[in-house]
């Protein structure tokens, strides 16, 4: 049996494709378009040119051969007329046998009946190749149904003009004047010449179609070049790098000046952009930094207090603990800031090496379901699934998920944590039964400080940073985060994280 190809080794091998080839290929390029578009009109105008010639050459040969009988025809009673006066001798019947034989041919038969239908006189070539399978000129006649008018027939394979007229001479009716040609060798060299016009308009329109690829592909060379020249581009050299392009059309020197335009005011507004972000980090870092170590020091005192309750009243307990509580979210909080700043400016050490996803995914669960009482279900299609990875961050991956998942649920409701292993890498899924997250807010929930729901997330605690480092930390080692979700039927969080060092996403 073949080997069937995949989604990914067809999309490969469209790629592996040289660009000249799939533009040419491709349906939905300019190329493609233009050259289909104008080989067809070509056709198209050539086919009607080659049937329009054709029908009016079939026109002009039959009208001939109908003309080339009528004419036949007059002159059988001028030669009778002749021969009668140049001889008395000469009956009636012999003067038209004489008239008929001269004017007969091989592919030309003549006949006169009288009037109760006897024939008077035929050519003498009723016995030949084109007419030896009728019987007679009677059953020749009725076979064609010659009319006043020439008409076209085609009989047994082979085709006919006929048509019979009164053959008068001094005023004296002599009979019925029988008319037929066999014109099939004249039809079948139309039909060859025909064939010869349609081989030769076909070879034209390929002939035309592939000088018109080159000539598109020629006149679109420029947009190819400009095409490179912008994949070329990196945000590091927005402000150096330019387009140019020579001996194009005005149109695309138009359309490259605009691009440089567009470069040079991208790259105003990323240095912009990048100064704000720099002076943003900067002064994240630095706050939390400072904010750190006092907070500190505050919930230091904190928990000296409480270790002396004994002298509080009821109220007061329930303000430290309150207090205590605040002060471990701002520390948090803080945390979460500066490990984002740090992986901003490139300096979170990872430390991936391989480990057991079983075991680090069942210390987080048992230690979620210690600490906030709700039932957390894990799930494994194997009991020992490799990935490479850092224990820390990856810790912090799970824990933010599950805890987001608890936050984002009802307490009835359990939480799952399914682990797979597919062909090269680990797949965490932490799924939960809330409300769901609309699809228009999915795409920005990894955003930092992005809270779904203000209301919700000031209940629960949150600040908007959890998703932010999951999504940080699992890219760091070289991984994927995804959110699958419905409204009513609650999400599913996937963390796609590689299961060797050679296989790293």
């Amino acid at each position: 049996m073949g080997k069937v190809r995949t989604q990914s080794e067809l999309k490969r091998g469209w790629s592996g494709l040289p660009q000249q080839w799939r533009q040419w290929v491709n349906p939905n390029s300019l190329q493609f378009r233009l050259t289909v578009s104008m080989a067809g009109l070509i056709a198209l105008g050539l086919t009607s040119v080659a049937f329009w010639t054709s029908w009016k050459m079939q026109k002009i040969l039959i009208s001939s051969h109908k003309q080339a009988i009528v004419d036949i025809g007059d002159r059988i009673a001028d030669d009778v007329a002749l021969y009668r006066q140049m001889d008395e001798m000469f009956t009636v019947q012999k003067s038209v046998q004489k008239a008929i034989d001269n004017r007969s041919g091989r592919n030309l038969l003549l006949w006169v009946n009288d009037a109760p239908g006897s024939l008077v006189a035929t050519s003498a070539n009723l016995s030949g190749p084109s007419w030896q399978r009728f019987e007679s000129p009677s059953r020749l006649a009725t076979v064609l149904q010659a009319s006043g008018l020439p008409k076209v027939y085609h009989v047994q394979n082979r085709d006919f003009v006929a048509c019979h007229s009164p053959l008068i001479v001094k005023n004296q009716r002599l009979g019925t004047l029988f008319v037929a040609q066999d014109i099939t060798a004249d039809q079948r060299k139309f039909v060859a010449s025909v064939q010869s016009l349609a081989l030769a308009s076909t070879v034209a329109i390929i002939l035309i179609s592939l000088v018109l690829a080159w000539y598109v592909h020629r006149s679109l060379r420029p947009l190819y070049q400009m095409d490179l020249m912008t994949k070329a581009i990196s945000v590091d050299d927005l402000r150096e790098k330019r387009v140019e392009i020579h001996k194009a059309p005005s149109e695309i020197q138009e359309l490259a000046g605009t691009f440089n335009h567009l470069l040079s005011r991208l790259s105003d507004a990323w240095s912009h952009q990048q100064q704000a972000t720099e002076r943003q980090r900067q002064f994240v870092s630095n706050v939390s930094h400072e904010l750190r170590t006092p907070l500190t020091i505050v919930r230091g005192y904190l928990q000296s207090i409480q270790r002396r309750d004994d002298n509080l009243t009821e109220i007061q307990r329930e303000a430290l603990t309150v207090a205590m509580a605040e002060a471990d979210l701002t520390i948090r909080l803080l945390q979460d800031l500066l490990c984002l700043a740090r992986a901003d400016d490139g300096n979170m050490p990872y430390h991936r090496e391989m480990l057991i996803l079983n075991d680090v995914v069942a210390e987080v669960v048992d230690m979620a379901a210690r600490f906030n009482h709700r039932q957390i279900l894990l799930e494994a299609d194997s009991p020992l699934i490799p990935v490479f990875a850092d224990a820390d961050r990856l810790q912090q991956v799970l824990v933010n998920l599950v805890e987001n998942a608890i936050k984002y649920s009802e307490p009835v409701e359990p939480v799952t944590v399914k682990i797979e292993q597919h062909e090269d890498s680990a797949v965490i899924k932490v799924c939960d039964r809330g409300h769901g997250i609309p699809l228009k807010q999915q795409s920005r929930i990894f955003e930092r400080f992005y809270r779904l729901d203000e209301a919700r997330a000031r209940s629960t605690g949150g600040c908007g940073l959890g998703l932010s480092l999951v999504k940080t930390f699992t890219e760091g080692m070289g991984g994927t985060v995804s959110v699958l979700s419905q409204q009513g039927e609650g999400s599913t969080f996937l963390v796609t994280l590689p299961i060797s060092p050679e296989s790293t996403l």
